[in-house]
């Protein structure tokens, strides 16, 4: 190439360059002085943008120079053009985090062909030319070295997963998309798929979701572990059941945690906080399944609810019947079971109609070896956002408990006859709370439900009282002591059985 003289004022710096040596930029003046010439001319493009000798350029100008020898790369135009809009791009902010990535990548790439920047094994200590390091190329973009890194790795994501997500809300998460850059292929798809398709609304449940499409929760007839060591002690009447992340949850989340089942209860701190409605705790329907039923047995749920007793039972290797008034549970119900369970068809079954009506039973009797289940409270106390006329949550306590003895009347129908000599025993098992109604004081459905099942000739066999967290605990205490009355931590799970 040929060498030129080009005046020292016409060359541009557009790209960000290393932190000059103001010692080596001396040096460098002192030899031209001495020398009267550079022996080394610097390198700039056809527009005059200077693509290596940076502190020589330093040296001229500091000397006062006018020009400057240098020679020309006409076909590095192109390449200049590209960075020069990349950069422009990465000044303006207006890049969600995909996006970002992706300019980065490709920045270095450009100046990587016009040996611009260090490579993979270069003394940048020893080297005589004038390249930018990885802590200049953060700087030159506003960042530090670890933020930098860190924005580079969202550029391993699937191209597919990248298209999927630019542009939108999710694409402004870098801590979520860092870590969904280090997944496997299939599950970066599964994910963004689970996200634009609006079936999971946070970053947190379509990772879950996605990790457990193939998911198989193994059935045990028995639960595998000492009673004794884990509960502290023989099962009582007071219990506390704690939260266990095994696979027997993760499976249930898989219902519990559908975004249009997850109904908000209440908030807290200014309406930051939402407050879910109750998840039934899967340790202690595992226990009571396990405790109270036999594998084999046949067990029934008629408020199906986010199918925690129908897991539960099938992973107990106990047969299950279900009802359910909410289409979607239902659908989520058969999903999961079907897909993340190794159970036969034949062993379960969920009818998508009224539990308290069981129009799909009304012709048998005695079928029914255990019930366990968890109604609404009663009181308006938790609402399922529907319109269904057969909504309990939706009754006033009138109707309500009008409901609750046909119900009664219909399990007293189902359930196997227990035999106090033979020691079988067919349990009617049931979770209730209180609900407060100001002046009137507290509203026990425990209370409500023995007076209506005495009148169905059921016999009150077991009580336990079973700890609950409380979300409004914290805010609640000075309210509470202002009202004369405790903070409520506690649900009965109440047993009955059918004798002749």
């Amino acid at each position: 190439m040929k060498v030129v003289e080009v005046p020292v004022d016409a060359i541009k710096v557009r790209v960000r360059m290393r932190t000059p040596s103001d010692e080596k930029v001396e040096g460098l003046a002192e030899s031209i002085r001495d020398i009267g010439t550079l022996i080394n001319p610097i390198t700039i493009d056809g527009n005059y943008n200077l693509i290596a000798g940076y502190h020589r350029l330093l040296a001229f100008q500091s000397l006062g120079k006018e020009t400057i020898p240098a020679t020309i790369q006409e076909e590095s135009n192109d390449t200049f053009n590209e960075l020069l809009e990349i950069d422009e791009n990465l000044l303006r902010n207006e890049l969600d985090y995909i996006e970002e990535a992706d300019h980065l990548v490709r920045r270095e790439e450009l100046m990587a062909s016009l040996g611009t920047i260090y490579r993979t094994g270069d003394n940048q200590h020893t080297s005589g030319e004038s390249k930018v390091s990885v802590e200049e190329l953060a700087s030159s973009v506003g960042l530090s070295k670890r933020s930098y890194q860190q924005r580079k790795q969202i550029y391993k994501l699937h191209p597919e997963v990248k298209s999927f997500l630019s542009g939108t809300e999710f694409a402004k998460s870098l801590v979520d998309l860092i870590k969904l850059s280090s997944e496997e292929d299939h599950i970066q798809i599964e994910i963004a798929n689970l996200l634009i398709t609006g079936e999971c609304r946070t970053w947190k449940q379509s990772f879950f979701q996605a990790k457990m499409k193939d998911h198989k929760l193994k059935t045990t007839p028995q639960v595998d572990f000492n009673i004794k060591e884990r509960w502290g002690g023989m099962p009582k009447s007071l219990m506390k059941f704690p939260r266990v992340e095994d696979d027997l949850r993760k499976v249930c989340n898989l219902v519990n945690h559908t975004e249009d089942l997850r109904h908000t209860k209440a908030t807290l701190a200014f309406g930051d906080m939402p407050i879910r409605l109750h998840q039934q705790n899967p340790d202690q329907s595992r226990f009571s399944i396990d405790y109270y039923t036999r594998p084999g047995h046949l067990v029934c749920d008629p408020f199906n609810g986010r199918a925690t007793t129908a897991v539960t039972a099938l992973h107990l290797q106990r047969r299950f019947i279900g009802f359910e008034i909410n289409a979607l549970a239902a659908r989520k119900t058969r999903e999961v079971i079907t897909t993340h369970m190794e159970v036969e068809d034949s062993s379960w079954t969920l009818y998508e109609e009224c539990g308290v009506e069981m129009e799909s039973l009304r012709n048998e009797s005695g079928i029914l070896d255990a019930i366990y289940t968890s109604p609404p409270y009663f009181n308006f106390a938790e609402s399922y956002n529907t319109e269904d006329e057969r909504d309990l949550s939706n009754m006033p306590l009138p109707q309500f408990l009008e409901k609750i003895d046909i119900l009664f009347g219909n399990i007293s129908r189902l359930i196997k006859t227990s035999n106090y000599k033979d020691r079988i025993f067919h349990p009617i098992i049931m979770t209730l709370g209180t609900a407060r109604d100001g002046e009137n004081g507290i509203l026990d459905m425990s209370y409500h439900f023995q007076t209506i099942a005495k009148s169905h000739g059921l016999t009150l066999w077991d009580q336990m009282f079973v700890e609950v967290n409380n979300p409004f605990a914290w805010s609640s205490h000075q309210t509470n002591y202002n009202l004369g009355f405790v903070t409520k931590n506690y649900e009965t799970q109440v047993a009955w059985v059918k004798f002749n």
